[in-house]
């Protein structure tokens, strides 16, 4: 079975020592969702809002060093922002995955698009978007490394029509 650009998103966030993922299921979060459950390494702490995702991932990173939440676009991101801006603030190492519109559609002021460059740039020490699959390997390391070297929150903006296309590492 070939892996997609989700599984390889789990399996990085594995091998850094994430163990739980917290977020809201649903619209371009859901490809992740899948590899999370079909990875089965990491858990995902399903929450009943992205504000309470971020808040918990921040006390996780306080207590273990490292942590993760997820948003999807237009209210999903801007519910991250407080418990983003508290962990960044409180050297919180945290990874957030802000999980955006298709890439097809940026710029077109399709339904709940958010620029997720302008929305966290104040409250993170690394902040892209990966619109390709080959992007997504670097800039979730470095945003892995700059979350634990600086302390704060990494944020990745990642297209939910990428997370379904292959890994490029499992395409032959």
């Amino acid at each position: 079975m070939s892996k997609n650009v989700s599984d390889q998103l789990v399996e990085t966030l594995v091998d850094a020592g994430i163990q739980r993922i917290y977020a809201v299921t649903g619209d371009s979060l859901n490809y992740v969702n899948a590899a999370v459950h079909r990875n089965g390494k990491i858990k995902w702490i399903h929450v009943r809002h992205e504000e309470t995702a971020a808040y918990a991932a921040g006390a996780e990173a306080q207590l273990k060093g490292l942590a993760c939440c997820a948003g999807s676009s237009g209210p999903g991101h801007v519910h991250l922002i407080n418990g983003l801006y508290d962990a960044h603030r409180s050297s919180a190492s945290v990874v957030a995955i802000a999980s955006t519109i298709p890439t097809k559609e940026f710029g077109m002021n399709y339904f709940q698009e958010t620029n997720t460059i302008k929305l966290f740039d104040d409250c993170s020490c690394y902040n892209q978007i990966a619109t390709t699959p080959e992007q997504l390997p670097r800039m979730l390391q470095a945003a892995l490394q700059q979350a634990v070297h600086k302390r704060g929150v990494a944020v990745i903006g990642l297209p939910g029509d990428i997370t379904n296309l292959p890994d490029r590492k499992s395409v032959v």
